[in-house]
């Protein structure tokens, strides 16, 4: 269970470090935008479910459309605050 959440806390921890760093976001607007993950891992749940009868198919495509669902939100987040962010002074 540690190696697990070793391996979803720290990249995440990663993320939200790197909204506050490089993208100059708040506490609440990096964790919201990390917290994006939830909805995108529901997708994928969802999207993986007609393969329950194979589970590691199922833990796979959940996985990579996750990922994708995920990176895509953040992709449209950072567009549409890229015009805000290009108006502010460097730190």
């Amino acid at each position: 269970m540690l190696v697990v959440a070793g391996l979803v806390l720290v990249p995440l921890a990663r993320e939200y470090a790197d909204f506050r760093r490089s993208w100059g976001l708040g506490r609440a607007a990096a964790l919201g935008l990390t917290g994006l993950v939830v909805p995108a891992v529901g997708i994928g749940i969802a999207a993986a479910t007609p393969l329950a009868a194979r589970p590691w198919l199922q833990w796979g495509v959940t996985v990579a459309v996750a990922l994708v669902v995920y990176s895509g939100a953040v992709r449209a987040v950072g567009d549409a605050i890229e015009p805000a962010r290009a108006l502010r002074p460097p730190r």
